[in-house]
């Protein structure tokens, strides 16, 4: 068992760019996908991940110092510290049932599949590290590892089904065809993001604001467009940091430049992941009469929408906001406040077909809620963190804001908990 664990250690340590390609190889290997085409949408799918990945990290590193900056200047102190979401994935990963997780997971895929209870082919390997933070945090709140992996395969189950249910509107959203988000942190909020934008529907004034890119770059000209929205809010952002000229400068260029630059890549990546879905999709329809399969990918490709980037940048100042006043908060929200952002803003995107304005408004919400639960798994994932071999140097407390967005695995795990 060991072996798997550092088998499957050692490929999600590879990270998207490595370890997709190989993922995509191997299915496409074994559904005789055409060999020439196969290695280039391999190759183009791992450049393209790289791409992405280049650019938001090098913003990250470049907002990192003006989100420090922040923090001192509103005084914000709180008890719990936020590790980041590698030493989520790491401490997870080591969860002595990772294993078993995968594979009960793949074998639930693979059966659900084969009775017509889903049409999400699960290839993000990556992503099954949710399903196994779901379990492991289950065991804690329960004492039981049954308890555990079968809430980690009930997480899985409700995932592949809202990913069926979200498929099209992620399609017509961010131009991916035949491809799904199944990335259990982020479709969690689909359906609060769906009632959302609903009721925004019944609210004057704010059912009849068009905030989409092509709208806002239509109705303010030059001051729309991604490249100065990008520099604007950049240099806002800079401001609040209490950087000086040239530090406001550097950060408004390089927001610029993941304004513009993100989607470029994403299309690289498209060019690769296209093709393969495709491919993988018609021999799957030919063997299968009467599914409609669509391709399980990591939801961190949604980022990539100039309408995420653009509410992902207003929620950063929100976030240390928000853990300032709202009084439940405990965490220090610093390490992955920028990712997380973005991240949040898919579906509320997705749903308002891209209305900047709504897509905020849920956005704070989600984000109310996200610190809220972060915060309350302190405790459970504090225990993984140590049982995984994580040095807490001091702190009486840790957690992340990437264990904020794990809705379904937190209401699964107060389930579990009634079983202690």
């Amino acid at each position: 068992m060991q072996v798997v664990i550092d088998a499957l250690n050692w490929i999600a340590g590879l990270g998207p760019m490595c370890m997709m390609p190989i993922i995509m190889f191997i299915i496409g290997i074994c559904l005789r996908v055409k060999l020439g085409t196969l290695l280039k949408c391999c190759i183009t799918t791992g450049v393209g991940f790289c791409g992405v990945n280049l650019v938001i990290n090098t913003f990250i590193a470049q907002v990192g110092p003006s989100v420090q900056n922040m923090v001192t200047r509103f005084g914000l102190h709180t008890d719990i510290m936020d590790v980041g979401w590698p030493a989520r994935a790491a401490a997870t990963w080591a969860y002595p049932l990772a294993a078993v997780v995968v594979f009960v997971v793949l074998g639930l895929n693979l059966i659900m599949l084969a009775l017509k209870l889903t049409n999400c082919v699960m290839v993000d390997f990556w992503s099954y590290n949710h399903f196994i933070f779901c379990a492991a945090i289950c065991y804690y709140a329960s004492g039981s590892a049954i308890i555990g992996l079968v809430c980690g395969a009930i997480c899985a189950m409700v995932t592949f089904k809202l990913a069926d249910w979200t498929q099209p509107v992620v399609e017509e959203s961010f131009g991916i065809p035949g491809v799904s988000f199944p990335t259990s942190n982020s479709i969690s909020w689909a359906p609060l993001a769906y009632l959302l934008n609903k009721l925004y529907d019944h609210i004057p004034g704010l059912n009849k604001l068009k905030a989409d890119p092509e709208s806002i770059q239509k109705k303010f000209g030059i001051l729309g467009e991604p490249l100065m929205i990008g520099t604007i809010l950049g240099a806002l952002f800079g401001i609040l940091g209490g950087n000086d000229v040239a530090g406001v400068m550097s950060v408004a260029m390089y927001t610029a430049a993941t304004m513009m630059l993100t989607p470029k890549m994403m299309q690289v990546l498209m060019e690769g992941l296209i093709p393969f879905a495709d491919a993988v999709k018609d021999l799957l329809n030919k063997r299968f009469v009467g599914n409609k399969f669509h391709i399980g990918i990591d939801a961190a490709l949604t980022i990539a929408n100039p309408s995420c980037i653009a509410v992902g940048i207003l929620m950063v100042p929100t976030t240390i906001i928000l853990a300032m006043v709202l009084p439940f908060n405990r965490l220090l929200p610093i390490s992955d406040i920028a990712y997380q952002a973005m991240w949040l803003s898919a579906y509320p995107v997705a749903f308002s077909k891209g209305n900047v304005v709504r897509s905020y408004i849920s956005c704070v919400i989600f984000t109310c809620i996200m610190l809220f639960i972060a915060t309350a798994l302190a405790p459970v994932h504090t225990s993984l963190a140590v049982a995984g071999g994580y040095e807490l140097a001091g702190a009486a407390l840790i957690s992340t804001e990437d264990a904020g967005p794990h809705l379904l695995s937190y209401l699964l795990s107060l389930v579990a908990g009634l079983f202690h």
